[in-house]
């Protein structure tokens, strides 16, 4: 039978400790410090086995007023956990916005901020608008959320350029590359500025690039990723974002992929070996308390 419950689990064990322990002293002393180990062990094991997700779902709007363009970002907690912090930090038409934090942002809970842009874009057309939205857990874990969208300032236009990459597997304690295939279906040669949007728990040498393409050609970035603080068995976002002027307009496109962190989850291991280290000291106290029994306590005789 498989006992759970960790208020049975910690009757067992006294149980068991006090069956091997030959005077009531030596039990209550032994017993008082094994179990205080016994249910650390047990509650980290639960926490870690039934530890719930968080998943931030981010998104904006724009609405053009007299005053300037109001820019609503939004961040709803889909998951089974609170969020912890939560904080946006939005990069638009080369502007930084940085929100105040929230501190606690319950499940199925929806927060937003807004700023109007009163500066003006320098030309009509597509700009980009990149979202980062940080938040915490419980233990106090910090996450990233990247999210990128476009505003079309004054007039719709299309890019001639579009992005292409393929999704991408990393180790926990290891690096791994991010590939993207920019192509040029329009007629004449591009110049573009880059910028690589990447969560906090991933880091890069070098996230800016300008380059040139001619047309219908295509052109390659690979990005070298080493993992600053990702978890196994997670996903994360990572953006490119191109931008060009062309014919008095301004034309924004970008392409994502997913970073996959693969390995072992360390919280899951540390338990096991907790119960090894148990295993080999508990025998070898008992049996020092029943050698020295005498000695520590004179007036009793051993059954």
């Amino acid at each position: 039978m498989l006992v759970t419950d960790k208020g049975t689990l910690l009757v067992i064990g006294r149980k068991i400790i006090q069956s091997f322990v030959p005077t009531s002293a030596a039990a209550m002393i032994l017993v008082k410090s094994l179990l205080a180990v016994i249910a650390m062990v047990v509650s980290f094991h639960c926490n870690s086995a039934y530890s719930g997700h968080i998943t931030m779902v981010t998104g904006f709007s724009t609405t053009m007023k007299p005053e300037g363009l109001l820019l609503e970002v939004s961040a709803e907690n889909r998951g089974d956990v609170p969020a912890h912090d939560v904080q946006f930090e939005i990069t638009v038409d080369d502007k930084v916005y940085v929100s105040p934090q929230v501190k606690i942002l319950g499940v199925a809970q929806k927060t937003s901020v807004g700023y109007t842009l009163t500066d003006g874009f320098e030309s009509p057309g597509r700009y980009p608008v990149v979202i980062r939205t940080y938040y915490k857990d419980a233990n106090v874990y910090p996450f990233t959320a990247v999210t990128v969208g476009f505003y079309d300032y004054r007039s719709a236009v299309m890019p001639a350029v579009s992005i292409r990459s393929e999704a991408t597997e990393m180790t926990v304690n290891g690096k791994g590359q991010v590939r993207f295939v920019l192509h040029n279906d329009g007629p004449g040669s591009k110049k573009i500025d880059l910028s690589l949007y990447i969560p906090n728990e991933l880091s890069v040498s070098n996230d800016y690039a300008d380059i040139e393409i001619g047309p219908q050609r295509e052109a390659t970035l690979v990005y070298n990723l080493e993992n600053y603080s990702a978890l196994a068995n997670s996903s994360y976002q990572v953006s490119l974002v191109g931008q060009y002027q062309e014919a008095g307009s301004h034309f924004g496109f970008a392409g994502s992929t997913v970073v996959r962190i693969v390995g072992d989850v360390e919280s899951a291991v540390r338990p096991f070996w907790i119960w090894v280290v148990l295993g080999g000291i508990i025998p070898g106290v008992l049996v020092w308390l029943r050698v020295h029994e005498h000695a520590l306590y004179p007036g009793r005789s051993s059954k």
